[in-house]
């Protein structure tokens, strides 16, 4: 029998600031070597995109991705604050009140997120949740007034936070929300499954949250970056990466514009405001984790005082300012094709 013949196209696919720029096969003929597993499902509030080189072994490539979803549930069931029986969850009820036995994996992610803020200068807090709904982005919004800003702002502090052994405390008032870093942890744990599988050519896609592995069919995978203030799909370049995270945030995800002013969803902890030294700023490094708060920290802190974070926590970044010019790490500019 004659294998099928194939065709190539350029498939694009919004992920929150990123778009996915990958050469997939529309008629693969399945157990061919090249041949590419791709599923999508949603978990953790967004979808999610795995894609795994089968290299002739089908089954066990969807099997692999199967397990990395499972894993993906495992984190969500554990880290989300909108899950009310799970640990964090049961941490933020007790705010106050006592503390609560945690999972050591739950704990060390907290450990982590706590030393995230005294090296982003408190720009990353996961306590950024004690300012409660004050800030949507719906079709009802209303900017809130500076009042309301700064009381909410006050329930803002990680140093706030208690530890002991895996016991964890929260005062009156505060509250943990864990969007900011656990999809990073889930894309690195979802990698480590379909690797330890031997699926070593793959990539995980949180919703804009990307750490490939290996190759895609021997080449670099290829990650376009849109552009911040242009339409959907305008591209300001193309990256080539492998074994490495790239992560993008941009102040046109979630955002309503009134009386000429740009409200969005990327808030700086120290003030409770959108933070405006930045409208775009993509970071890649070797952890998706260390990628997804860096990013939100660097886009915090602009141009000068990012960059410098960037080479300080060794990874690379492309930061576009609000008068739309770059400034990147020369680093980055090495596996950046502008277009």
């Amino acid at each position: 029998m004659k294998p099928l013949l194939t065709r190539t196209l350029i498939c694009l696919a919004f992920v929150g600031g990123l778009l996915a720029l990958r050469f997939t096969p529309l008629a693969a003929h399945v157990g061919q070597p090249g041949g590419l597993i791709r599923v999508q499902q949603t978990s953790m509030g967004t979808i999610w995109t795995i894609e795994a080189m089968d290299h002739g072994r089908p089954d066990e490539a969807r099997r692999a991705v199967t397990d990395a979803y499972g894993e993906l549930e495992r984190i969500e069931a554990m880290m989300s604050e909108w899950r009310p029986q799970s640990p964090i969850s049961q941490v933020d009820a007790a705010a106050g009140k006592h503390p609560v036995e945690v999972p050591a994996e739950l704990r060390e992610l907290l450990e982590r997120s706590i030393r995230y803020s005294e090296r982003t200068r408190g720009t990353f807090d996961i306590t950024w949740r004690g300012m409660g709904n004050l800030w949507h982005f719906d079709e009802d919004f209303v900017a809130p007034t500076p009042a309301q800003v700064e009381a909410a702002r006050r329930n803002i502090d990680y140093r706030a936070i208690q530890i002991r052994g895996n016991s964890v405390y929260l005062p009156a008032g505060k509250n943990i929300g864990l969007g900011g870093i656990a999809k990073g942890y889930g894309v690195n744990r979802a990698i480590e499954v379909l690797v330890k599988a031997g699926f070593t050519d793959c990539l995980v896609d949180g919703g804009g949250d990307v750490r490939v592995f290996g190759t895609h069919d021997g080449q670099p995978w290829r990650l376009g970056i849109q552009d911040p203030r242009g339409e959907h799909g305008n591209l300001i370049g193309v990256v080539r990466l492998s074994n490495r995270a790239l992560v993008t945030s941009g102040d046109y995800e979630r955002f309503r514009i009134v009386d000429g002013v740009r409200y969005h969803h990327i808030i700086d902890p120290r003030t409770g405001w959108p933070a405006n030294a930045s409208s775009s700023v993509s970071v890649l490094s070797n952890d998706a984790e260390q990628g997804v708060v860096l990013a939100k920290a660097i886009f915090i802190l602009g141009s000068e005082k990012g960059l410098e974070l960037a080479r300080t926590e060794g990874v690379d970044a492309l930061l576009i300012d609000p008068l739309g010019r770059r400034h990147s790490t020369p680093g980055f500019n090495r596996v950046f094709d502008l277009k």
